[in-house]
């Protein structure tokens, strides 16, 4: 049985298992107070009031009283007080104390709930996600649907045919009435990066309802996450923290308030090229030098730049992001979906180092992340070079090297060893093309490159807001690039880019209504000959002049990186 949802009731908590079955089991909810109002331990509501010794974030001890609930809707009336270690709420601090952890396999016996796996499987329920989508494309306005179940389409249709039923699913407003559901994420309100089963497997990882984190910032797992650690270290978890960045100088800020590393690459095309990159650097830079808000600056143990980090007790944060990087690794081999989700968390561990309101966060610790990112980087660059590598390009965790491949493959050995990070050759290409932006200097961001295989890796080029037939053009013309196996072969091209040119040129006057639609922050709109219109109202012309510039624009582009 899956724990896919739980109802807090008067002594205890329903649980909404997978299938829509449901069973009470007998528990109270925890409250912690810094200060225990007069007359609360003879409330009825009140099971038991315990006091509990902790620390605060700088380590001094602090007296809090546990107050045990057998009603949470006296939760709400406290809340007036000082209330802490509520960031994780107190139902599924109770769930996890039963054992009742959300969307893991459990087994009831006697009144009692009992883990059966091992945390790392994809829960065992049916899931599911509608999409919407009309003539414009897929939208939450749409008239017709598609609709995944376990990841898989099953079926598509007119919107007023939909029927779904399954444990959890993900849907537009105006399709979840046709939806049956123990938990209803609506596409709308959601807030994370990641899609229904990203949002399943965070629940599960961080060991929280879904429902009180699907409609959350992607912070909000990480902050459970790092509270988890915290409050089993019995470390008080306020709902936040006030600091104030230490006083520096002009010249200090210059040295410290700075971005990872970048090498800005000679704007041509290369034959023969490797591209290395760091497995999740940043995290695995705050797990290895224990970066966390109490550690920096707390004592003198290891020297990261201008400041100190102590390494006499596991940093918070750093225990807390070792344990997803662990996740995140399992399930590059098993899921990658899944990975992917967990990558997202992982991205925002250290942006929430340097967030002003984050609990678990301090500039510091976020300035000492870059600094060693920015250090790493420089060390790569320098052995690269020792063993005869030609450097191309690099941004804060990657580079591009030239050489023989032994030789990189030999080079990412040392650098594993010499940093103690992983690095991993990533990608190989017959030829990697770097651009110029229109004032002539090199663009970091944007390049392209053909694998031995003959698919093409392109970064910066080809974007979703952009209309389909400018989207189709890129992709046109990247098929015909793929053709070219060395750089010199690319340079004969360009009479075969000009006919694509052509084509597309014509279509920009007589193309499908669809092809026209460009995306405004996840709107669709069309370029007509009065201005833009949105493409919900139906398709009412478009202006040919404006699409015919986009695509000269889009052949300046390709013209421009070709040798």
């Amino acid at each position: 049985m899956i724990v896919v949802d739980a109802v807090p009731r008067e002594g205890g908590v329903e649980l909404v298992l997978d299938g829509f079955r449901r069973a009470f089991v007998r528990t109270t909810f925890p409250v912690y107070l810094e200060e225990l109002p007069p007359g609360l331990p003879s409330h009825p509501s009140v099971a038991e009031v315990v006091p509990e010794t902790w620390r605060r974030l700088d380590g001094s001890p602090v007296t809090l009283y546990r107050v045990e609930l057998r009603d949470l809707g006296l939760y709400r009336a406290l809340r007036r007080f000082r209330v802490v270690n509520d960031v994780i709420s107190p139902l599924s601090q109770a769930l996890v104390r039963l054992g009742a952890l959300p969307m893991h396999n459990v087994e009831l016996r006697d009144g009692r709930v009992e883990v059966v796996d091992d945390g790392y499987g994809f829960p065992n329920i049916t899931y599911a996600r509608v999409v919407l989508y009309d003539w414009y494309g897929e939208h939450v306005t749409g008239r017709r649907y598609r609709l995944y179940v376990n990841g898989a389409l099953r079926e598509e249709g007119d919107l007023r045919d939909l029927e779904v039923t399954a444990d959890v699913v993900e849907c537009p407003s105006s399709a979840c009435d046709r939806v049956r559901a123990s938990v209803k994420v609506v596409t709308e309100l959601r807030r994370s990066p990641v899609d229904v089963k990203g949002l399943i497997m965070w629940s599960k990882a961080v060991r929280v309802l879904l429902r009180e984190i699907r409609y959350a910032s992607i912070g909000k797992a990480l902050t459970v996450n790092e509270a988890w650690v915290a409050m089993r270290r019995r470390f008080v978890v306020p709902r936040s923290v006030p600091r104030v960045e230490g006083l520096k100088t002009l010249e200090s800020m210059a040295y410290l308030d700075r971005p990872g590393l970048l090498v800005y690459p000679e704007g041509k095309c290369y034959d023969d090229v490797y591209q290395v990159d760091f497995s999740s650097m940043y995290p695995s830079i705050i797990a290895m030098y224990n970066i966390s808000a109490e550690t920096v600056n707390a004592c003198d143990d290891l020297r990261v730049g201008p400041y100190t980090v102590c390494t006499r007790e596991r940093g918070i944060v750093a225990e807390a992001v070792e344990r997803l990087i662990r996740l995140k690794e399992f399930y590059k081999r098993v899921d990658e979906e899944v990975a992917e989700a967990f990558k997202w968390v992982l991205v925002a561990s250290f942006g929430y180092l340097g967030y002003r309101n984050s609990i678990f966060g301090r500039i510091e610790a976020y300035e000492a992340v870059t600094f060693l990112a920015r250090a790493t980087l420089r060390l790569t660059m320098e052995l690269a070079r020792e063993m005869g590598l030609e450097v191309l390009h690099g941004i804060v965790d990657s580079l591009m090297v030239r050489g023989p491949r032994r030789v990189v493959e030999e080079f990412v050995s040392r650098v594993n060893e010499a940093t103690g990070l992983r690095l991993k050759l990533d990608d190989e290409f017959t030829w990697v093309i770097f651009t110029r932006s229109r004032d002539g200097m090199p663009y970091p961001h944007r390049y392209v490159g053909r694998r031995p295989d003959g698919s093409v890796k392109a970064k910066g080029l080809i974007r979703s807001n952009q209309p389909l037939l400018v989207r189709e053009f890129y992709e046109e013309a990247l098929r015909l690039m793929a053709g070219a196996r060395t750089c010199s072969e690319l340079r004969e091209l360009r009479p075969a880019i000009r006919e694509v040119y052509r084509r597309y040129r014509a279509r920009a006057r007589v193309g499908e209504p669809r092809e026209f639609v460009l995306w405004v922050r996840g709107e669709p709109y069309v370029r007509g000959p009065r201005g833009f219109y949105s493409a919900e109202l139906g398709y009412r012309g478009h202006d040919p002049r404006y699409y015919e510039a986009y695509i000269d624009r889009a052949l300046e582009v390709v013209e421009g990186m070709l040798p």
